[in-house]
């Protein structure tokens, strides 16, 4: 099965718990409670379709990375997944699932799955899949659908719609930012984040492998993130307590 449809499939959960948001809730924010419940929903689903397993350097990297992210609170939780395709994700709330492909690649490298993690995370902490909810609903793909109204094919063209637009650019240069001050946060050097993202773009000509398909890169963005690292930026915002 293609990647890019198992990846569909995993995320499809999420659009069919859209209905259980509040009336109200459309364009004035998604409550954290709600985030929580709608990411530990949708990964009970999915571990009812896929094997995942927790791995013990997995977890405390991971616990390690979401102390000292912007959002310490969140019930953050850690699994491996059974697939092939090296890739990662995050759900809303707090679940956060590495392949098994994933691991290979990384070798036993542990600052590749630190600089991973942190990505993840950043996108939990800084609520971006909350944020691309209420985006389609911007867009006109169903404030109803989200206030609890539509039927299931509604919502499950909703969850397809948003895992086709993914996270936007901006999304994914705020996660290399704030991952990589997490990074620093927990005394670990940026700088692999860098040293991963060119060695999965060497590897695959920067379209092969699926954490490029589902967290797309370019040469713009990983030399932004090297300016960010040499200006000293990543490090005053890491001195910031509430990001």
């Amino acid at each position: 099965m293609r990647t890019r449809i198992r990846i569909r499939g995993l995320l499809a959960g999420l659009g069919l718990f859209l209905a259980t948001l509040s009336p109200g809730c459309g364009l004035t924010g998604i409550s954290r409670s709600q985030e929580i419940s709608l990411g530990q929903q949708t990964a009970a689903e999915i571990e009812r379709q896929y094997r995942t397993y927790e791995n013990p350097t997995v977890t405390r990297i991971g616990q390690r990375l979401a102390a000292v992210s912007g959002a310490p609170d969140y019930p953050y939780r850690f699994r491996v997944i059974e697939m092939s395709e090296v890739n990662a994700f995050a759900l809303p709330g707090g679940p956060v699932y590495v392949t098994t492909g994933l691991l290979q690649f990384a070798q036993g490298r542990e600052e590749f799955l630190a600089a991973v993690l942190a990505h993840e995370i950043a996108h939990v902490a800084r609520r971006h899949t909350a944020e691309q909810i209420q985006r389609q609903s911007w867009l006109g793909l169903g404030i109803e659908i989200l206030t609890g109204g539509g039927t299931t094919r509604d919502i499950a063209i909703l969850a397809a719609n948003l895992e086709s637009l993914g996270f936007s650019r901006n999304q994914e240069r705020d996660a290399d930012t704030y991952g990589a001050v997490y990074l620093v946060r927990a005394g670990i050097d940026p700088s692999v984040m860098v040293e991963f993202l060119r060695r999965l773009g060497a590897e695959t000509g920067n379209g092969g492998i699926a954490f490029l398909r589902t967290h797309p890169t370019s040469e713009n963005r990983v030399s932004r993130l090297q300016q960010q690292i040499a200006s000293g930026e990543i490090q005053r915002l890491a001195q910031q307590t509430s990001r």
